[in-house]
C-alpha cells in the first residue's frame, strides 16, 4: 500500500479523492477463552472493528489478504462452539469399575456423535456459497492433568470451527448449531453436556457490480495482461467489520508466500512489485485524478 502511494507520489500524481491506509493489528482468528486472556489472544477484526468504530471509515476499501491475485467477492465467517462433558474426580485407586465416569472416555462419546453431525452441516445446500462448501474442524480438546494423570479428569471441553456462509445469519446458525448441543444432552442426559458458542464472526460480501471491482478488475488487466479470476474463501477476514459499518471491501492480494526451508516464509520481490502497481491504478480509477 505504500509503496503504491509512494509511486503515485514519485509520479506527481494527485488523487482527487482522499485515500487512506489502515494497519491494524487483531487481524488473526483467534480470540480470549479460558485462561487465555489479554491482548495477545483477541484477533477475529478486532483493530478494525476499533479503527471503523473510531471514525476510520471510507467509501470502499481493497483489503489485501493473500489471494494468489485472485478477487475474492465473498468468503465464509466462523462460528465457535465449546461442548463440555462432565465426570467424577477420584483418585486412580478408587476407579474400578467406574471407568463410565470419566469426562474424556464420555467426551469420546460425544466426539463420535459430534462427527456423524458434521457432514449434515457441509453437506446441507443452504451451508454453500458460490459452489463452495461449508466446513467444520474439530480444533482442540482440553481435559484432565497432565501434571496429575492419579486423579481422573472432572471436565473435558471440545472446540468445533463451524464456517457460515455470508448469506446465513450468525442467529440462525447459532441457533442451529446449538440444536446440535440439545440432541447431544438428550442423546447422553447422565454426561451433563454444556455448550457455548464463543465466536461468532460473519462472512462478507461485496456486489460483483460494484465499482471497486471494476478498477481492481482493469487495474489488475493493465499489469498482468488477463483479467483476475474470481474465488471464494473459507477463512475470515476484516471485511466482516468493514461491510457492517457500510465500507464495502473486496479481498485482493499477492500470493499467501513461499516456504523455504532456510528463509521461511516468502514472497517474490516481482510478485509485491506488481501488486503494488494495482493498488496504485486501482487508486487512481476509484478517487480520479486531479486535472
Amino acid at each position: 500500500y505504500v509503496e503504491a502511494l509512494r509511486a503515485l507520489a514519485d509520479a506527481g500524481v494527485r488523487l482527487r479523492g482522499d485515500l487512506m491506509i489502515a494497519a491494524v493489528c487483531g487481524e488473526i482468528e483467534k480470540t480470549q477463552w479460558g485462561e487465555a486472556q489479554g491482548g495477545e489472544f483477541r484477533g477475529y477484526a478486532a483493530g478494525s472493528r476499533y479503527l471503523v468504530s473510531h471514525g476510520g471509515v471510507a467509501d470502499m476499501c481493497i483489503l489485501g489478504e493473500p489471494t494468489e491475485g485472485k478477487v475474492v467477492l465473498g468468503h465464509f465467517g466462523s462460528l465457535w462452539l465449546r461442548l463440555s462433558t462432565q465426570g467424577n474426580f477420584i483418585h486412580t485407586a478408587f476407579t474400578e469399575g467406574k471407568r463410565g465416569l470419566n469426562s474424556i472416555l464420555r467426551m469420546r462419546e460425544v466426539l463420535d456423535a459430534v462427527l456423524e453431525w458434521i457432514p449434515t452441516w457441509e453437506d446441507d445446500p443452504e451451508n454453500a456459497y458460490r459452489g463452495a462448501k461449508a466446513i467444520v474442524n474439530v480444533g482442540a480438546i482440553q481435559g484432565g492433568f497432565g501434571w496429575r494423570v492419579s486423579r481422573t479428569p472432572h471436565r473435558t471441553d471440545l472446540f468445533l470451527d463451524v464456517r457460515v456462509p455470508p448469506t446465513k445469519p450468525m442467529t440462525l446458525a447459532r441457533a442451529q448449531v446449538l440444536e446440535l448441543a440439545r440432541g447431544l444432552r438428550e442423546r447422553f442426559p447422565a454426561y451433563g453436556v454444556e455448550a457455548e458458542v464463543y465466536v461468532t464472526a460473519p462472512g462478507a460480501e461485496i456486489a460483483e457490480d460494484h465499482p471497486l471491482i471494476a478498477a481492481v478488475d482493469e487495474s489488475h488487466e493493465e499489469v498482468f495482461g488477463t483479467r483476475p479470476e474470481r474465488d471464494v474463501t473459507r477463512w475470515f477476514s476484516d471485511a466482516s467489520a468493514l461491510t457492517r459499518y457500510g465500507v464495502p471491501t473486496v479481498n485482493y492480494g499477492t500470493s499467501t508466500g513461499l516456504l523455504d526451508t532456510d528463509y521461511g516464509e516468502n514472497l517474490e520481490i516481482e510478485g509485491l512489485v506488481k501488486m503494488a502497481h494495482v493498488y496504485a491504478l486501482a487508486a487512481t480509477k476509484v478517487c480520479g485524478v486531479a486535472a
